[in-house]
Formats: structure tokens, C-alpha cells, sequence
């Protein structure tokens, strides 16, 4: 039998057989995002299950996330030439594991950026994975540890999936926290900037004591002290910072001029 890659996407243009459409029905009614061929077998038997299988990917009403593992696609998208977006594939791929969807793809779902990011996507979970083609973009895995999860991951229903990604302020802190994946710490500082005003601080404040890098911490805590939070509300954050006695910048792009903030122990070179 021949196999269909995870990007093999066809236009439905056959009929569905009362077998398939049953099956479908089944699986929207319950409402079933995923499927694998053990699941498959459970409804029409081992020895046909691989045939249904591949004909349902071949008319376009599954599509293959990995071997024996399927995305139901909705009855009322089967027609369509367009295949399900990125992090709808990347969402049911992991949708079994701790993880969530961030980096720059994040900025642009949460109006954080004026740049529309839809072709590279970054997911976090919590062991290795090869970066590899989704539908129509690519996604970066990068792992952490599994309390990282614990905190600033909201769920969005796109494309009527549910998919788990970084609230606003978990999104801006990984941007201090990974750099590298956002394009450097001036762009997390630019986000900062003009967006800091509408996030929730307090969350700011939680999210970085449970997980940040104590230079994050750093930064953030130069950030909120402008902003107007007082000492005392910023005293658990000032206490992480202190781990580390680093004089850093806190645009570590720009020439290392300008005010100490001793406080925090960084250079306020950033404006």
C-alpha cells in the first residue's frame, strides 16, 4: 500500500463510502480531533484498518501527523483545497504531551507585533524532537522542564481545535528567556515597550519568580520599576535576581554606556 506523508494534501474529489462517513460522523460527534489506527481497527477491524485508513487520507478526510497517528479533518473543510494551518497539525501532533505553542508565531497571534510571523513556528516540550515541516510552515521544538508548563499556557480554539499556547506575558517573558528563538533582546525590549502597559503585571511578576533566568528577572524588574510598581511588590523578584551578581545591559546589542540601575544591577542602556 502506498504511504502519504505528513505534507501530502489532495483535494477530496471522491465519494465517501457509508463506512467512511459513519466513521466520520462518529468521530465529529465525539468530537475527536485525533485518531490512530488502533482506533481505526476498534471500529471496522485489524485486517481492514490500514486500507480505510489510506483511503481516508487519500480522499482528504485524515491526514497523517506520524505513523499510525491521524488529524481528522471536519466535514466541512474535506471539499477544501487548503490544508489545516500549522499549529492546528503541530497541536494534534503533541496534543498527548505537556508542551505549548510560542515564539514569534505567539507575538503576531496576540497583537504583539506589527509583523504577521505564519511560516516559523516554536513549540516547547519536554524532551528532543527534529524540527520538521508542518503543513505549510516549520516548527522549532525546544525543550524545558515539565514545570515550566504549569503556568502561562491559555488554550485557543483555532480552526475548532483546542490549541495550547503562551499567554501575552508568558510569551514576552520567553522572549527575555530564549532570545536567540525571537531574533535578540531588542525585540523583546521594542515588545516591552509599547505592550508592557496592557499586560497583567502581577502575572509578569508570578510567572517570573516561578521560572525566569535571574537576568530576566533583572530586566523585567528595571521595567517595572519605570513602569511605577513600588519596592515591596517587587521584592520577590528583586530576591531571584540576586542570584546572579552579573552587571549586565539591558540591551546587550548597544554599547554598553549609560545609567547603572543598582538596584537591579544592570546598565540601562536601552533608551
Amino acid at each position: 500500500m502506498a504511504k502519504l506523508g505528513i505534507n501530502d494534501v489532495r483535494i477530496y474529489n471522491r465519494s465517501l463510502s457509508s463506512r467512511e462517513v459513519r466513521l466520520l460522523s462518529d468521530w465529529e460527534r465525539e468530537r475527536r480531533s485525533t485518531v490512530t489506527i488502533r482506533d481505526i481497527e476498534q471500529r471496522v477491524g485489524r485486517s481492514a484498518a490500514a486500507d480505510v485508513a489510506y483511503e481516508l487520507v487519500r480522499k482528504g478526510a485524515l491526514q497523517r501527523l506520524r505513523r499510525g497517528s491521524f488529524l481528522v479533518r471536519p466535514f466541512r473543510t474535506i471539499t477544501r483545497a487548503a490544508q489545516p494551518s500549522t499549529p492546528v497539525i503541530a497541536e494534534a501532533l503533541l496534543r498527548d504531551e505537556p508542551h505549548y505553542l510560542g515564539g514569534l508565531w505567539a507575538f503576531s497571534f496576540h497583537h504583539l507585533s506589527e509583523q504577521l510571523y505564519a511560516s516559523l513556528l516554536d513549540a516547547f516540550v519536554t524532551h528532543r524532537l527534529t524540527s520538521r515541516r508542518l503543513g505549510a510552515g516549520r516548527v522549532r521544538f525546544h525543550v524545558l522542564p515539565r514545570r515550566a508548563f504549569e503556568y502561562g499556557v491559555m488554550t485557543e480554539e483555532i480552526e475548532g481545535m483546542a490549541v495550547h499556547l503562551s499567554d501575552p506575558e508568558r510569551t514576552l517573558l520567553d522572549a527575555f528567556d530564549h532570545p536567540r528563538i525571537f531574533g535578540g533582546l531588542t525585540r523583546a525590549l521594542e515588545v516591552a515597550r509599547k505592550h508592557l502597559r496592557r499586560m497583567d503585571r502581577k502575572r509578569l511578576l508570578r510567572y517570573a519568580i516561578a521560572g525566569s533566568r535571574p537576568n530576566t528577572c533583572q530586566r523585567l524588574g528595571v521595567l517595572l520599576q519605570r513602569a511605577g510598581m513600588s519596592e515591596r511588590a517587587l521584592a520577590a523578584l528583586h530576591a531571584r535576581a540576586k542570584e546572579t551578581r552579573a552587571l549586565l545591559s539591558m540591551n546587550p546589542a548597544a554599547p554598553r554606556s549609560g545609567r547603572v540601575n543598582r538596584r537591579w544591577n544592570v546598565v540601562e542602556n536601552d533608551r
